[in-house]
């Protein structure tokens, strides 16, 4: 599986709005297998390069006034560019996110079920 860069920043948004607004934290097991998640998205792509998309997405996150509403368009753009398979990747890539920290909450559910229903996949 192999991504442009667009879609691993989409990916990396998508994926640190869900770990951060789930329960209010990411702990280092999310963000390692953030970065993990996303590198078998483009797994030609270099570790420093993951590293810096992740750097910017962090900023960018902090700057976004609306994250969750962001997360939303995000996904809307998912829907349009990818196909199904890649699409229940994210979704299954979201419960590893869910899973990292060893706890699977009722919010971290919820977000994943919106996310299906929103890539039409319900």
């Amino acid at each position: 599986m192999s991504a442009d860069t667009q879609v691993l920043e989409s990916l990396a948004f998508l994926y640190l709005t869900f770990g951060h607004s789930t329960d209010g934290q990411l702990s280092a097991d999310e963000m390692r297998t953030l970065a993990a998640k996303l590198r078998e998205w483009a797994p030609d792509t270099e570790l420093g390069d993951i590293g810096n998309i992740l750097r910017s997405t962090v900023d960018a996150y902090k700057q976004a006034d609306d994250k969750l509403t962001r997360a939303s368009e995000i996904t809307a753009q998912l829907k349009g560019t990818l196909d199904d398979d890649q699409l229940r990747q994210i979704l299954s890539d979201l419960e590893s996110l869910a899973m990292a920290d060893g706890k699977f909450l009722d919010e971290e559910q919820a977000f994943i079920e919106d996310t299906r229903k929103a890539l039409g996949l319900e």
